[in-house]
């Protein structure tokens, strides 16, 4: 009963929610890999192995139970001009960091072969942006402009895998991990833009009420990772290979479009609106490359890590036309929906140093860079909204410690970043009748990202191999 429980326990931890946008890089993992900043790609010394370098897994000296617990993260995502000049929107909260639950063993009582099974959060983010703006359109105050913003974008992917790996010789080892990855995102857009006359605020002169949101699903897919880990002396080598998600068993995609656009003085009062589940076209996720190395020299450590992740060229996740009102309206009624996505390439690196002041106590820091990989949506080829969050640069310490068969570790990380340059979803402050029924701005969208957090690691050994 109580290990089931503690099973339970530790399935919530690794479920736990965190508001931070999704970079390749943005979440890492374990003791080291926290307090290291992921410079352990060479050097995965624990059982975060199975997802950082499965050519490690075997060359540790020690099995065990490893989980991280929950990590509380403040974080602060600021868009400024995102709405028009002079205009700020912020996302701030405190909420949790996914944490991590993996478990090594030897079936066979080889060193030679290695197991490892781990569950773990991939993914996980949740910007919100709600605002309203009211103001006057022109100098003659006879126009009044009220805007509303409701823009949601969630991103969540669970991965659970066995890795295995094999001492080539007590200095090289390889190995391979296989994982399930479980894709879930949504994004809802809700921009209404309405112009009144001064005199009688409640007298409507033009309007757009937008409003559109999808959901998509992956049941599971596949991605499996190849490691190699050697060891030179003082040096170790690390080296490894992710391949993009396939064979995808099962994926569901649904949308829902309402769009109202009204001109009294033309007499125009037009009303599109449509939901459907929808087959999902595709779901791409890009290749890696990886490579770290970590010299030891006394009782000081230097870790470097470095992973590449490839271009998505342009697709489509999923595009329909359908008939809104399912054949019983004489005119057309057809409602047209196309979502395509893309995103750049992206070279992330960690730097870190550790200084073991004894057996039991270890002191270390790392840095590493969270590149925005530039996710772009694409919605019927007119508007586009990309990653919201900056490149990031993240900056943490703390200290491991030793006590008979436990590790413990707690640090703290914090994160930086800013960005300038990127397109307004709708430049509020020059509306006129010409774009009105449009998404249109300038490039001057300024964002900022701050996070801090606080992380508790626990590896509790089980065999210490000879």
């Amino acid at each position: 009963m109580k290990l089931g429980g503690l099973i339970l326990l530790l399935f919530w931890i690794a479920q736990a929610d965190a508001q931070i946008d999704s970079h390749y890089w943005t979440h890492q993992y374990g003791a080291k890999g926290l307090l290291l900043n992921g410079a352990v790609i060479a050097s995965a010394e624990d059982e975060t192995n199975i997802f950082y370098n499965p050519g490690a897994i075997s060359q540790d000296d020690n099995l065990g139970f490893a989980f991280s617990f929950l990590s509380p993260t403040y974080s602060r995502l600021q868009a400024d001009n995102f709405l028009g000049d002079k205009s700020q929107i912020a996302d701030t909260g405190i909420d949790f960091s996914p944490g991590f639950l993996a478990i090594r063993f030897q079936p066979f009582n080889t060193r030679k072969l290695t197991f490892g099974i781990a569950s773990f959060k991939r993914f996980k983010s949740n910007i919100e942006f709600k605002n309203r703006l009211t103001d006057q359109i022109n100098d003659s105050g006879l126009f009044l402009l009220r805007a509303d913003l409701d823009f949601k974008r969630k991103v969540s992917e669970d991965w659970f895998g066995i890795g295995v790996s094999y001492n080539i010789t007590d200095n090289i080892g390889i190995g391979v991990s296989q994982f399930s990855a479980w894709h879930s995102e949504s994004l809802r857009v809700g921009l209404i833009k309405e112009v009144f006359l001064s005199p009688n605020p409640t007298d409507i002169v033009a309007s757009w009420r937008s409003d559109f949101d999808y959901n998509i699903s992956t049941y599971s897919g596949f991605v499996t990772k190849v490691g190699l880990s050697s060891k030179i002396g003082p040096m170790k080598i690390g080296a490894t290979f992710t391949t993009p998600t396939y064979g995808i068993l099962r994926s569901s995609a649904s949308y829902a479009i309402d769009d109202q656009r009204i001109v009294t003085a033309e007499n125009r009062n037009e009303v599109l609106s449509n939901r459907d589940e929808v087959d999902l076209n595709d779901y791409k996720t890009p290749y890696s490359i990886g490579l770290g190395l970590e010299y030891t020299f006394n009782e000081i450590c230097v870790s470097f890590s470095t992973e590449y992740f490839g271009e998505i060229e342009e697709y489509t996740l999923f595009s329909e036309l359908d008939d809104s009102f399912n054949g019983v309206a004489e005119g057309d009624a057809d409602a047209f929906i196309k979502v395509i996505s893309k995103n750049q390439s992206v070279l992330n690196m960690a730097f870190g140093i550790q200084y073991k002041k004894n057996e039991k106590v270890t002191w270390l820091g790392g840095l590493r860079s969270d590149f925005n990989q530039d996710n772009s949506l694409i919605l019927n080829n007119s508007a586009e909204y990309l990653g919201s969050a900056p490149d990031i640069f993240h900056i943490s310490g703390g200290g491991m410690f030793r006590y008979g068969k436990n590790v413990f570790s707690i640090g703290l990380d914090f994160g930086f970043g800013h960005r300038s340059g990127a397109k307004q979803l709708a430049d509020l402050n020059n509306v006129n009748i010409d774009n009105l029924f449009s998404f249109s701005g300038k490039e001057n969208v300024d964002n900022t990202f701050f996070s801090g957090m606080l992380f508790i690691t626990y590896d509790f050994i089980y065999n210490r191999i000879k």
